[in-house]
């Protein structure tokens, strides 16, 4: 009767942790959709296992909600990354050359991915955990990227900084400002026309 007991009260558990998770999952989903475009000022800053900055950067994240993606970094060195959903141009204008991938590939099991407007299918490989104001999520599928990220909400329900935890404890931390979500982008605005002269990298 004990055994039963005990393992009754094990059942309801597991039942109640799955249920809370798919709560928080839920959540999440839903305040990042309250969204259609994100454009924000960012900083980066990675700091190595033992807590040291070993590499900070700063520019301008825009995402039009699905898929459309522009990344512009300003310093120290100018990098730009653009998506229109199908197709990613990485360009570093310093070696003159630009790399072409898929999107889908190139952010899979990333935050990108989730900020960037995930289908239901996509969600199924994160485990969400809510913690105040923050989301503690981890690929559930991919025993190859066990990092975590954590998205961190200002009292306005904007997400105000994503962190990724690697395994081996490495930390990036992304804090976005001046998140101005009303803003007009041309159409061509997630296109890159490659300029002549660059060296082109097509891995798709």
């Amino acid at each position: 009767m004990k055994k039963i007991i005990i393992v009754t009260c094990c059942l309801f558990i597991s039942i109640f942790q799955l249920a809370q998770a798919q709560t928080d999952s839920q959540l999440l989903q839903q305040k990042l959709s309250k969204f259609n475009t994100l454009n924000a000022d960012f900083t980066q800053q990675v700091t190595s296992p033992d807590g040291q900055v070993i590499q900070e950067s700063w520019g301008k994240l825009t995402i039009s909600r699905p898929g459309n993606f522009h990344w512009q970094v300003t310093k120290p060195d100018e990098e730009l990354i653009v998506s229109n959903g199908v197709d990613m141009w990485l360009f570093s204008p310093f070696i003159e050359q630009v790399t072409i991938m898929n999107f889908s590939d190139a952010i899979a099991g990333t935050p990108f991915a989730l900020l960037s407007g995930a289908d239901a299918s996509e969600w199924m490989n994160f485990d969400v955990k809510k913690q105040a104001n923050q989301f503690i999520v981890k690929n559930n599928k991919n025993e190859l990227n066990a990092n975590t990220f954590t998205f961190i909400f200002d009292n306005k329900d904007n997400v105000s900084e994503f962190i990724v935890q690697e395994a081996q404890g490495q930390k990036s931390t992304f804090k976005l400002s001046n998140n101005d979500q009303t803003i007009k982008l041309s159409d061509d605005f997630f296109e890159f026309q490659i300029p002549q002269g660059i060296e082109i990298d097509d891995q798709r």
